[in-house]
């Protein structure tokens, strides 16, 4: 559990760092209430590993996730807004499933609870991302259709390569 709680305030800072950055009010307050979730869960984590402690308690999680879109204008720093909050979604569905892959593991039921119960936290935030940039244009999910996907590798296309090159044969 140390390393899970160490990679917990790596990303807490990560995700502090980001509010800073932000203009989109939508995506601060969906940041702020991952960065209080997080929290949470560190001092979940702490009472469990606490042998004292008998009974703990997780925090709800807030029902006021703000996803109703306004016009803002974007600022122009290299990292964009839409940039942050794929990320931020990434972030707490992986922190969803390394949650829910904890719960699998332990073998005390207040823990397994409580690591699920956190596991369907992360992936509420992961939602309220995902319903926001589906809102924004920002999520690109194709249909089966050739225009979807076409539509997709479009945006894909226009993303700046990198110097490595890629081996697009590899050995088998």
């Amino acid at each position: 559990m140390a390393n899970h709680l160490s990679a917990h305030k790596s990303i807490i800072k990560r995700l502090e760092l980001y509010t800073t950055l932000i203009q989109n009010s939508n995506i601060l307050s969906i940041l702020n209430e991952q960065i209080t979730v997080m929290k949470n869960h560190i001092q979940v984590m702490n009472e469990l590993l606490d042998p004292k402690q008998s009974t703990v308690n997780l925090p709800p999680i807030s029902s006021n996730l703000n996803t109703a879109v306004t016009n803002q204008i974007a600022p122009s720093y290299e990292m964009g807004e839409k940039d942050i909050a794929v990320d931020a979604h990434f972030t707490a569905s992986a922190m969803a499933k390394d949650n829910f892959n904890s719960s699998e593991n332990m073998k005390n039921k207040q823990v397994k609870k409580l690591h699920s119960s956190m596991a369907l936290q992360q992936a509420t935030i992961a939602e309220a991302y995902e319903d926001l940039m589906n809102k924004m244009g920002w999520m690109n999910q194709p249909d089966a259709s050739i225009t979807e996907q076409t539509s997709v590798i479009t945006t894909m296309s226009k993303m700046p390569r990198s110097g490595v090159e890629i081996n697009q044969h590899p050995n088998h």
